[in-house]
């Protein structure tokens, strides 16, 4: 059935009925896109994703949105508390920055679970930027940077989604504009939630129910030829319930664990029979924002330019581990620049930013019952920096930057051994374009890039149960070298590249131990990446995008991520339009994988008498998910969307390898939910409408 179904979408476009294309609708179709997906004009490497990819996707969160892109992918690090992390490169989440409109706006503790509290609604784009060095305001982005371009105020209209389907997905979003060419105001909100899923029917959910609010309002003025002010501020809400099927939402953190008596003959894959609250993670988010920019203009060589963020996030969450903790993360961010033309070939920018983060954590399990260390700290950096883009010719560019800077961190409990740290860093970067014909493009950059690991949350879902210490002694360091050689023409567009990281002093929970350590790794982890991408004009009616990604990991840092990454795979787009119609399908494949690499050999499935047995798959097979999307253009004005996301509802658990087990560290065993190495959403049904005027 699988082949038959693939054979079918291939080839549905070969047998389209032709009278259907007499029927000429122009306006909506997204046949006149660029088909490159690397920004032509940059020297930076910049691949785009437009709204209309994240409207075929029915990307709901930033999180899903990026999803599977070259290069790029969501890691969910455990099934219960719903948490997914933006990867870039192979690198961990903790080495993404994420950006509104250019302005760093997340932390590595504010992004754990907030890339799946980012809305859609209000944006126009996202661009992202792979590698340290990629971003001129976020040195910490070793990994790189996912920025997010929010929609343009210089128009009039106002727009309203509805989608809704299976599994209680349900998504709303609001779009209004109004202004012109010297400014105006966005106003946009989203509404959104998911049941959960139990593939196996156990009672113990291996996807967690969702449920996500927010609300942005951006304001741009141009007062006058010189001055151009913008500002946006943002609010977002999410609420995660996992484990339970019951909608049981644990406030307070269980007295008693799991134990091989809550399930039918202590097998994982059988029937829970014990209490909610022993198998149900609950996290509240609650996030509020705000940045802005505003451009001077001296003179038509010189301008001057100030921008700022700041975000106050708070987390409040109970594990079924038998732990409740909480935080506030505080971010601020300044940054102060001057750009100026000189001579015919360079734009020089000279800068300085500071970025403030305060972190307090809070739980009675933790901190009061057992008086384990806190993770609360003090993080506080200062930077300068300098950059000279140099049109060397009409065919070579290069962009050289320098900067510096000073960081310091304190983490607030003093019991800690190394509770501060204090280090000057430097990072230069170079990017250099070289265009070999109007068709031909190639493009090398290296850069350096460094951050302070700063709490145990990065790598975990809170302080671990048992306690933890602190022994980080060094900054973060990567050295990211990339070579890319795209060529585009009217009908195809292919890009081939290759990066090589050199990951140092990697920050990692050390599990064998109890309390666990956050330290340093003593060796050099080299990651690579080779990605290709090749996209085709078949006819004016017809798209075809075909990509390949292969993450190089060595052995050693496999088994220091938190969840197994995807090594290979493959992904077709084809893009089709007829008559009012459009028909979208993306058929990903996932290549095979050796979970003990990545020390999974410690998860069961049966505990008996207290022993573990039945040890998981230690293998993942290869495996396709199908999505598809079909609009149909009512009018100019109204939409109708159906579509399905995982048609062919494969998940890992239907493959019979559930999330859940029995985890061993050391003599202890304990229920756990992070076997995790395939989806564990399955098939959704949805139906909507959009309206615009």
């Amino acid at each position: 059935m699988k082949k038959i179904l693939i054979i079918l979408f291939i080839s549905f476009p070969l047998f389209a009925h032709e009278e259907l294309a007499e029927i000429n609708i122009h306006e909506n179709l997204d046949d006149s896109l660029p088909l490159s997906r690397i920004n032509k004009q940059s020297v930076v490497k910049k691949e785009v994703i437009t709204n209309t990819r994240i409207q075929h996707k029915n990307a709901t969160s930033l999180a899903r949105a990026v999803d599977l892109e070259p290069g790029v992918q969501s890691v969910m690090t455990c099934a219960n508390c719903g948490s997914l992390r933006l990867t870039l490169n192979g690198l961990r989440g903790e080495n993404t920055t994420v950006m509104i409109d250019g302005i760093p706006a997340f932390s590595s503790v504010s992004s754990f679970y907030g890339m799946e509290a980012v809305p859609m609604s209000g944006l126009g784009r996202i661009e992202i930027m792979r590698g340290a060095g990629a971003s001129l305001t976020a040195p910490e982005a070793i990994g790189g940077v996912v920025n997010l371009v929010t929609a343009p105020t210089d128009k009039n209209y106002f727009s309203y989604q509805v989608r809704g389907g299976a599994h209680e997905f349900f998504n709303q979003q609001f779009v209004g504009s109004y202004g012109n060419s010297q400014g105006g105001t966005l106003i946009s909100a989203q509404t959104n939630q998911m049941s959960y899923f139990d593939e196996d029917n156990n009672h113990v959910a291996e996807s967690s129910r969702q449920l996500q609010k927010s609300w942005m309002i951006k304001k741009d003025n141009r007062l006058g030829d010189k001055l151009k002010v913008s500002g946006r501020v943002g609010y977002q809400e999410l609420e995660l319930i996992g484990g339970t099927t019951q909608n049981f939402k644990a406030k307070n953190a269980p007295l008693d664990h799991a134990e091989e008596t809550d399930f039918t003959n202590g097998d994982v894959r059988k029937k829970f029979n014990g209490e909610s609250n022993k198998i149900s993670d609950w996290i509240r988010l609650k996030r509020l924002d705000g940045g802005g920019s505003l451009t001077y203009h001296l003179s038509d060589d010189l301008n001057v330019k100030g921008a700022f963020a700041l975000a106050k996030q708070e987390q409040l969450s109970t594990y079924f581990h038998g732990y409740d903790y909480d935080n506030r993360d505080m971010f601020r961010f300044f940054d102060l620049k001057v750009n100026k033309v000189a001579g015919e070939n360079h734009f020089l920018t000279f800068g300085v930013d500071h970025r403030n983060e305060e972190m307090t954590s809070n739980s009675d399990v933790l901190f009061r019952m057992n008086d384990f260390k806190r993770d609360s700290f003090k993080f506080d950096t200062l930077g300068m920096y300098i950059q000279d883009e140099w049109t060397i010719s009409g065919r070579d560019e290069i962009n050289i930057v320098f900067r510096a800077d000073r960081m310091k961190v304190n983490w607030d409990d003093k019991r800690i051994t190394n509770h501060s740290l204090e280090k000057t860093a430097f990072a230069p970067r170079i990017h250099y374009k070289r265009a070999h014909s109007d068709t031909l493009t190639s493009r090398f950059s290296y850069g350096v890039g460094y951050r302070a690991p700063l709490t145990l949350f990065e790598s975990q879902h809170g302080a671990n149960e048992e306690g933890f210490e602190l022994n980080i002694t060094e900054l973060e360091k990567a050295q990211t070298f990339s070579y890319t050689i795209n060529r585009e023409t009217n009908l195809r567009s292919s890009a081939f590249s290759a990066v090589l990281t050199r990951l140092e002093n990697m920050a990692f929970a050390a599990e064998e131990y109890e309390p666990l350590i956050f330290r340093n790794a003593a060796k050099t982890m080299d990651i690579g990446t080779l990605n290709f991408i090749h996209v085709e004009r078949m006819n004016s009616r017809w798209n075809l995008e075909a990509s390949f990604d292969w993450f190089i990991l060595p052995d050693e840092y496999k088994r220091k991520l938190p969840i197994a990454a995807q090594e290979t795979r493959a992904r077709l787009i084809s893009d089709y339009h007829f008559g009012r119609n459009e028909l979208v399908g993306f058929i990903n494949v996932i290549g095979p994988r050796d979970l003990e690499k990545y020390d999974y050999k410690d998860n069961f499935n049966v505990m008996t008498n207290g022993i573990p047995s039945n040890r998981k798959g230690q293998y993942a097979p290869t495996y396709l998910t199908l999505d598809l999307f079909l609009a149909h253009h009512f009018t100019k004005n109204l939409d109708g969307v159906l579509g399905v996301n995982n048609l062919l509802d494969y998940t890992q658990t239907k493959a019979k390898e559930s999330p859940l087990s029995w985890r061993t560290h050391g003599e202890h065993t304990h229920l756990d939910n992070r076997h995790i190495w395939g989806p564990l959403q399955g098939r959704v049904l949805y139906a909507g409408l959009k309206a615009e005027i």
